[in-house]
């Protein structure tokens, strides 16, 4: 996460600074992210624009940028956002996937994005939609575990959360077609299991250090969470 500034409260902060990579992160390879409602402008020009680095303002700096933004989007495995289906809509660049959830009952509520540049896989899981009310302006809660090589972070959440993911887009497949979008968005996840498997350590050696941390699942084929 970016730095702390010494003004913060312990406990708060900007959910937008989770996007912006460390120093040591390496390069940008994909990300993915689920939400209920979404604004595509907010997720294009605030979220993917920190996630790429990107050093052109979209207001400021016009073709500039879009050529900036086009050639980063293109060197990723994939970025996408996985909306139920209710609010899967608006205008997007060709760069980025926009997937629809159909859940056969309920609704795709839940708000979890994965983050992966080289060298550190960031899971953020929390209560904001990808919008500017949710990031900018309400009081969300969330939570944000980063992998990397030697890291201590458990890597059975980050199995759990891919696990998860892949799921939830299962659920945008129509018949046995599998489009090209969830293509890109499975490929991502089989990356992330591929390179950061052994990004953490193991709940055996989690249970030794004392610390819990455990990521729990509820709908669409899961156990009802309560």
């Amino acid at each position: 996460m970016a730095k702390k500034k010494s003004n913060e409260k312990p406990g708060f902060g900007k959910l937008l600074d989770a996007w912006v990579a460390p120093d040591d992160a390496g390069d940008p390879v994909g990300c993915v992210a689920t939400s209920f409602t979404f604004s595509p402008v907010f997720f294009e020009e605030e979220c993917l624009a920190r996630f790429l680095q990107l050093e052109s303002d979209p207001t400021e700096d016009g073709p500039v940028y879009l050529v900036e933004r086009e050639e980063k989007l293109a060197q990723l495995t994939c970025s996408a956002a996985l909306v139920d289906q209710h609010h899967c809509r608006g205008g997007r660049s060709l760069r980025w996937d926009l997937i629809s959830a159909r859940l056969p009952q309920g609704l795709q509520h839940a708000k979890v994005s994965l983050l992966y540049w080289s060298n550190l896989c960031r899971l953020m899981i929390g209560s904001a939609n990808l919008t500017e009310d949710g990031y900018r302006r309400n009081l969300e809660v969330f939570g944000v575990v980063d992998f990397r090589s030697g890291g201590e972070a458990p890597v059975s959440c980050l199995l759990e959360t891919v696990a998860f993911l892949r799921r939830l887009a299962e659920s945008g497949v129509v018949g046995d077609v599998v489009a090209p979008p969830i293509q890109r968005w499975n490929a991502l996840l089989d990356r992330v299991v591929s390179d950061c498997s052994t990004w953490g350590v193991t709940d055996q050696e989690l249970k030794r250090s004392g610390l819990q941390l455990q990521p729990v699942f509820s709908g669409n084929g899961y156990r009802n969470i309560f």
